[in-house]
């Protein structure tokens, strides 16, 4: 078949029933050995094993892959259904920028078309609303052509039928259904079935009744709450010890019209430990207790232990006092992004001690050279954020069962996870909770709470807000191919979760939590983002994989919060319903964002995009010597992407927890960090970063050079007795604790032997300076967070790409060069003010100034500056007269 530019940039092309997908690899500039697509039509699976859907490559045309899939009447890929290609190993590959059906980071089958589908949605009345998609626009039917089938088979006709609209009509049942049960709508001469959703009656229930566990302020009594909108009976027990295995007491807890079980006990039950059974029939979706007999906890729970066990009582915690100065403005934002236990392991501090949040504001922890480590050098560096990774409650697998498998696994030994099951924390099992492996090794379970909030204290008092990253996208019940039934998964999955039509999980990350026509869904995300405001002092959220979260619900989230709570999320992965993806009421992407957006198209052209680099020249970014970059770069100083209204709508990074370390795509051999990094090119990057408009986050210990070298190379799978656990070495290090500890002995350390340099004194210091310069008067034309004018950047482009020099409102010049050759900025136009060197390759100093032939700059003249190699000289305005 003979394709078109515009069919390849599309990535599919659909005739006489067969959808043919096309990926042609010099779109890209790359090389794959092995092109994968996914989408909506499997399920968003991340099985780059299945041979069903590998492309295959052409003989006669080797950039071109293709792969033809039968699709009579769209049963097997609908319209409109998002995909997406993958490549090698498993990387991600972004729609081509000249697709015409790109829509929220993915490709679209058959963009503006609709399958025939009946879409049925039961209503609290009792009545069914049918809408009728791919017809004709005006669709004639009668009762006696339709049927209702319950779960077991049984038919139920349809007594009246009231036209709504041309393809929209209400239904009412010959008898009465249960909104509660599983029904299905026939309409046997057009040979389709519909799932009878119940989102009708789901969008219509809300409660404000409290949640969760809640003693009395005079302690007198402790009240319970859990919603299980479809559940028959609801069944709390206490429990004195965490181990018990039976309750000491039993209570039958009521059921309101909306959905909401309650019971109040007698008394002060703080400290005392509880879970639930939850009740109902046997229908497709369900895991009620009657068919899948296991406890539930409270997904409301202040304390649950370690995700498996049981929940616990806790009083309200004290929140910290909130920072002296305020929060700090969006534009104003420094962040640094940080692990507890990457943090903590490595600090001199007791065994009991590491790996906790007690250990990371601990003040006069000193290494062997006598440098500041851990709390104190944070405060030092001068951010004015801490961004912390998950801190909720998240899913470790049990370490008995843990170290049966693994203690003598060479493997895992050197990963450092052969004893217990190290996660970054994105599979959150109880969102109100503080992980319980994060607090003091012997203090009791609920310790972790007072001291989280002690944790944020420590930061306000040295003028530094904390954030929290969130992960409200899915949850820890299905990670990993599991199945377990911590709480949503049992109380009801159908509501709290995006399902298909079989009411099975969708969603690449083994569920999708539905926050549209969910109105208790959305609550418990806003319920937790105020939880830890008002018990702990939290400044902010930075929301993961916010785009799968719906427009209406963040922008909810946002008109909820105090005005000056940071927010910001990553805007990628569309949800993986089409009916939400394509809802322009759901779906966003960064042009229409309701908060801040981790801006990629800054990262990619600073220091290049996130796939494992082959070639130093063109993988690194501008900063990495790809002039052809200079256009982008000049975007992403500016934040003037079209996505961008203004500066404080995109977050400028350089590298953050995924994907690989700054220090190693700059490294000089075999990208390991460890063996040298390229530092003057490291320098360029950060170079960038620190002049670029609004906020910025960095990845924590990136300017001390940390390194992911020590990750072992490639995927591999290792066993537990329920399943199998993927290990995806250095460009995903999310399960390997070795790779991503803070080696604080390389804090104010010069390494240097016959192969390798690495200066890690000087290039903190560096980094210093250039927070330094940022946080300075004349940093603030920096922190900006409205559109400035057109000549707010004045640009000094020579003929060669390498060169970039750009002055920024008449307060800073940077002369940057990015060959591997030294050159010369003829010409430059210094305007009306005086200029004085406060960076070079070397150093930073915006106090003192660098002392070199260029030192200072007269102004209402012109100059000629060398620039060497690889490097930049940043220039401040200087009052003083020559």
């Amino acid at each position: 078949m003979d394709l078109t530019l515009q069919q390849k940039h599309n990535g599919f092309v659909y005739a006489n029933g067969t959808t043919m997908f096309v990926f042609d690899s010099s779109l890209y500039g790359i090389e794959p050995s092995r092109v994968v697509v996914t989408g909506e039509f499997r399920g968003w699976s991340q099985d780059m094993t299945d041979p069903q859907w590998h492309l295959t490559r052409s003989e006669q045309y080797p950039v071109l892959w293709t792969l033809s899939i039968s699709n009579p009447n769209s049963r097997t890929i609908a319209p409109s259904s998002p995909f997406k290609f993958r490549i090698d190993d498993g990387r991600w590959i972004e729609p081509y920028h000249k697709a015409e059906n790109r829509h929220a980071g993915n490709l679209i089958h058959r963009p503006g078309e609709k399958s025939v589908r009946l879409r049925a949605e039961m209503n609290r009345d009792g009545s069914i609303a049918v809408r009728f998609e791919g017809f004709e626009s005006y669709h004639p039917i009668k009762p006696s052509e339709l049927s209702l089938v319950d779960a077991g088979g049984a038919r139920i006709s349809i007594a009246e039928l009231d036209r709504s609209s041309d393809n929209s009509i209400r239904l009412q049942a010959a008898e009465r259904i249960d909104h509660r049960r599983v029904y299905y709508l026939d309409y046997p001469s057009k040979g389709l079935r519909s799932l009878c959703r119940r989102d009708g009656w789901f969008r219509e229930i809300e409660s404000q009744k409290p949640l969760g566990a809640q003693v009395a302020n005079d302690g007198s009594q402790t009240t319970f709450g859990l919603f299980a909108p479809r559940a028959d009976a609801v069944r709390l027990y206490l429990y004195d010890r965490v181990g018990d295995r039976l309750a000491k007491k039993t209570i039958q807890m009521n059921g309101d019209d909306d959905g909401v079980w309650e019971a109040t006990v007698t008394g002060d039950l703080h400290g005392v430990y509880y879970d639930f059974t939850v009740h109902g029939p046997d229908d497709p979706g369900n895991h009620f207790y009657e068919t899948h007999a296991v406890h539930v906890s409270d997904p409301y729970a202040r304390v649950s232990v370690d995700s498996f066990g049981k929940c616990r009582v806790w009083k309200a915690t004290k929140p910290a006092t909130p920072l002296r100065n305020g929060r700090p403005a969006m534009e104003d934002v420094i962040a640094y992004e940080v692990h507890v236990e990457d943090f903590t392991n490595q600090l001199p501090v007791d065994e009991n001690l590491k790996g906790t949040l007690t250990a990371m504001t601990l003040p006069g922890l000193t290494n062997l050279l006598g440098q500041s480590i851990g709390f104190d050098y944070l405060c030092e560096l001068g951010i004015n954020v801490v961004h912390l990774m998950p801190v909720q409650e998240y899913l470790h697998y049990p370490d008995e069962t843990w170290k049966t498998a693994f203690a003598e696994d060479p493997y895992m030994i050197a990963a450092g996870v052969s004893e217990s099951n190290y996660q970054w924390g994105y599979r959150t099992t109880h969102a109100f909770a503080i992980e319980t492996r994060y607090r003091e090794k012997g203090t009791t379970h609920g310790a972790q709470r007072d001291q989280f909030r002690d944790l944020v204290q420590a930061f306000h008092d040295r003028g530094i807000a904390v954030i929290v990253d969130l992960v409200p996208n899915h949850t820890g019940e299905n990670m990993d191919g599991r199945h377990y039934l911590f709480n949503f998964n049992a109380i009801d999955m159908p509501y709290y979760y995006r399902t298909d039509e079989t009411l099975s999980h969708i969603g690449p990350f083994g569920n999708e939590v539905k926050t549209e026509d969910r109105p208790m869904v959305a609550r418990w995300l806003i319920d937790q983002c105020q939880h830890l405001i008002n018990e702990f002092g939290i400044d902010g959220f930075r929301i993961d994989l916010a785009g799968q979260i719906d427009k209406q619900t963040l922008t909810r989230l946002r008109n909820e919060l105090p005005d000056d709570v940071i927010l910001y999320g990553e805007p990628w992965i569309a949800p993986s319903d089409p009916d939400v993806a394509l809802n322009p009421e759901w779906s966003w992407y960064k042009k229409d964002a309701p908060i801040t957006f981790f801006q990629d198209n800054a990262r990619n052209a600073m220091k290049g995009p996130t796939a494992d680099p082959t070639n130093k020249a063109t993988d690194r970014g501008y900063a990495g010597g790809n002039g052809s970059e200079r256009e982008n770069v000049q975007l992403a100083l500016t934040n003037g992407f079209d996505d961008e209204v203004h500066p404080n709508r995109g977050i400028n990074y350089l590298d953050i927890h995924d994907n690989w370390a700054l220090a190693d795509r700059f490294a000089l051999t075999d990208w390991d960090g460890r063996r040298g990094v390229d530092e003057r090119r490291f320098k360029l990057a950060a170079g960038l970063l620190m002049t670029s408009l609004g906020p910025v986050v960095l990845h924590g210990g990136t300017e001390m050079m940390r390194s992911k070298g020590s990750a072992p190379p490639g995927k591999l799978l290792k066993h537990l007795p329920d399943g199998p656990l993927v290990y995806h070495g250095k460009k995903d290090t999310y399960n390997l604790r070795a790779a991503n500890e803070f080696v604080w002995a390389n804090v104010g350390r010069i390494e240097r032997d016959d192969t390798v340099t690495n200066d890690f004194a000087s290039m903190i210091e560096y980094w210093k300076g250039l927070i330094a310069l940022r946080n300075s008067d004349a940093g603030r034309v920096l922190r900006i967070g409205h559109v400035p004018p057109l000549d707010y950047y004045r640009w000094i482009l020579p003929q060669n790409p390498h060169q970039l020099g750009y002055v920024i409102n008449d307060r800073i010049m940077v002369l940057m060069n990015t060959s591997d050759t030294d050159c010369i900025f003829e010409d430059v136009n210094a305007g009306s003010v005086h200029w004085r060197l406060v960076a070079d390759q070397t150093r930073v100093d915006i106090a003192n100034g660098i002392d070199t032939d260029d030192a200072m700059l007269k102004g209402k003249a012109t100059h000629d500056i060398a620039v060497p190699h690889a490097s930049m000289k940043i220039f401040l305005t200087n009052e003083t007269n020559f």
